[in-house]
C-alpha cells in the first residue's frame, strides 16, 4: 500500500490525497487554495486547468496524471471548497466515477456545470453509512461524523491491505443540531478489522481540550441576538455560508421577530441544496446571491426591521461584509448598529489580516463588533487522542495542516508507541508513503 501525499501537506487547503493497492488508485478529495482563488485576477470558473496548477490554486497532480489509466475512482468527503473546488479543474482528466454523500454531490454539480472545464465525470451518491465496490480490490464506506457542513463522512477504503480511514475532516459532537454524532461504534467495528492507515487532519490539534457542541453555538446566537435587537439598529450576522447547522441555528434564534435575508453568493451556492434536500426551513427566508439583487435589497429595507446574514467573515475582498465596512453597498452601517461574526478566523497568515482588517474598519465607524459566536468544527488536541484510540492503525499520517501541526499530531501518535518515521509519517506535498517497506 502506498500513500501518496499530492497536495494540503504544508498548509490549511487544496487538499488531495491518494491510496494505492495493487496498482489501483482511489483520489480522496481535490481541493482548492481558497485563499488563492479569492485573490485571483480572474473568477476560477475561468481559468483553465493549466492555469489554476500553475497558480497554484488547485494541486499539482502532475505524477497522477502520469497514471491516470489506474485511477479507479475519485471519492470527496465533503462539501468544503478546500476539498471539493479542485475537482472541477482536475476530475476530467481521469476516467472514473465521483463518489459522494448527496449534499455534496449536489454542490460538486453546481461548480462542474459552472466551471469552463465542464468535467464530465458521473457523480455517484453514496449514502452515509453506505458502502459500494470501487474495483475488485477496493470497496468504500462513508461512515457519519460531525463537521460543519451537511453530509460529512469519514471516508473508509476497504483493501486486502487492510483498511484506510480518511478523516479529513471531523468533530467529535456527541449533540448536533443537524444530523447524527459521529458514528464511532462502527469505526471501532472497523478498527476490529483492522486499519492499515489513518490520514488525520490537522487543522486545530495544536489547541487543547475538546472541540464543542454546535448547540452551545445556538445558545450563544440566542442571546447576542437578544441583546442587538433591544437596540432596534441594524443587525448583520456572518458565518459560513455552508454551515447549514449554524444559519438553521441563526433562524430559530430569530424566532420571527426580524424578516431574513441571506446575502452571497455562497449562501446561495451552499443553501439552495440544503433546502432542496430538506436540510433547512428557507421558506421564510430571502436569499440573494447576485450583487445586483443584493444592493436593491439593502437598499430597499428598513434595517430595524431585517436580520441581514452575509458572506464576507474572513474579510474576503467583494464580500458583502467587507464591501459593507467600505461603504460600497447601500447600508451605511453606522455607530450601535450590530455585526455578529458566527465563526472563527482560518488559522492562515493572509486570513488573520484580512479578519483584523476588515473588524477595524468596522470599529472605526462606531459599529459594534460581537466576534467569536461560534464552536469549531475540526478536532483539538483530545479529540485526536480519542480518535487515534478509537482507531488504533497501524500507521498514521498527519495531514491538512503544515510541519508545526504535523508535529504535535505525531507527537500525540508517540504517546501510543507510535514512532516517528516508521509508523507516523510527516509528509511533504508530492510524496509517496509506502508502507510497505
Amino acid at each position: 500500500m502506498k500513500i501518496h501525499t499530492v497536495s494540503g501537506y504544508e498548509s490549511v487547503g487544496a487538499n488531495m490525497t491518494a491510496v494505492e493497492v495493487d496498482g489501483e488508485v482511489v483520489i480522496c478529495d481535490v481541493g482548492a487554495d481558497v485563499e488563492r482563488v479569492v485573490e485571483a485576477d480572474a473568477p476560477f470558473e475561468t481559468l483553465s486547468t493549466e492555469t489554476a496548477i500553475a497558480s497554484g490554486l488547485v494541486p499539482d497532480d502532475g505524477d497522477l496524471f502520469a497514471r491516470r489509466e489506474d485511477v479507479v475512482a475519485i471519492v470527496v468527503g465533503h462539501a468544503h471548497l478546500d476539498h471539493c473546488l479542485g475537482v472541477a479543474k482536475l476530475a476530467g482528466a481521469y476516467d472514473c466515477p465521483i463518489y459522494a454523500t448527496p449534499y455534496t454531490a449536489r454542490v460538486l454539480d453546481r461548480l462542474i456545470e459552472e466551471d469552463v472545464e465542464a468535467a464530465h465525470n458521473d457523480v455517484r451518491e453514496l449514502e452515509l453509512g453506505g458502502r459500494t465496490r470501487l474495483s475488485p480490490h477496493v470497496d468504500l464506506e462513508f461512515v457519519n461524523v460531525t463537521h460543519s457542513i451537511p453530509g460529512a463522512a469519514l471516508t473508509v477504503l476497504h483493501t486486502p491491505d487492510g483498511a484506510v480511514a480518511y478523516s479529513l475532516d471531523f468533530k467529535l459532537d456527541p449533540a448536533p443540531t443537524l444530523g447524527r454524532p459521529t458514528d464511532e461504534s462502527r469505526l471501532r467495528e472497523i478498527a476490529d478489522e483492522g486499519i492499515a492507515a489513518y490520514v488525520a487532519d490537522c487543522t486545530r490539534v495544536d489547541e487543547p481540550g475538546r472541540t464543542g457542541s454546535e448547540r452551545e453555538a445556538a445558545t450563544q446566537l440566542r442571546n447576542v441576538l437578544d441583546t442587538a435587537y433591544r437596540e432596534n439598529r441594524a443587525v448583520v450576522l456572518s458565518t459560513f455560508s455552508s454551515h447549514i447547522a449554524r444559519l438553521a441555528n441563526v433562524l430559530d434564534a430569530n424566532d420571527g421577530r426580524r424578516r431574513v435575508a441571506f446575502l452571497g453568493w455562497s449562501l446561495r451556492q451552499y443553501t439552495d441544496p440544503a433546502r432542496d434536500l430538506g436540510l433547512v426551513d428557507l421558506s421564510n427566508v430571502e436569499v440573494h446571491g447576485e450583487k445586483g439583487d443584493v444592493a436593491a435589497r439593502l437598499r430597499e429595507a428598513d434595517p430595524a426591521e431585517w436580520l441581514f446574514v452575509v458572506t464576507g467573515h474572513q474579510g474576503e475582498p467583494n464580500a458583502v461584509l467587507t464591501e459593507l465596512a467600505d461603504r460600497t453597498l447601500p447600508l451605511a452601517l453606522d455607530e450601535r448598529d450590530r455585526v455578529i461574526l458566527a465563526s472563527s478566523t482560518i488559522p492562515t497568515p493572509i486570513n488573520r489580516a484580512s479578519r483584523d482588517a476588515l473588524e477595524r474598519a468596522l470599529r472605526d465607524r462606531g459599529v459594534r463588533v460581537d466576534g467569536g459566536v461560534h464552536v469549531h468544527g475540526h478536532a483539538l488536541r483530545q479529540d485526536h487522542r480519542d480518535m487515534l484510540a478509537l482507531l488504533d492503525a497501524t500507521h498514521v499520517l498527519p495531514a491538512h495542516a503544515g510541519a508545526e501541526k504535523q508535529g504535535t499530531l505525531a507527537a500525540l501518535a508517540r504517546e501510543r508507541g507510535y514512532v516517528v518515521g516508521e509508523t507516523v509519517h510527516p509528509s511533504q506535498n508530492g510524496r509517496v508513503v509506502d508502507l510497505d517497506s
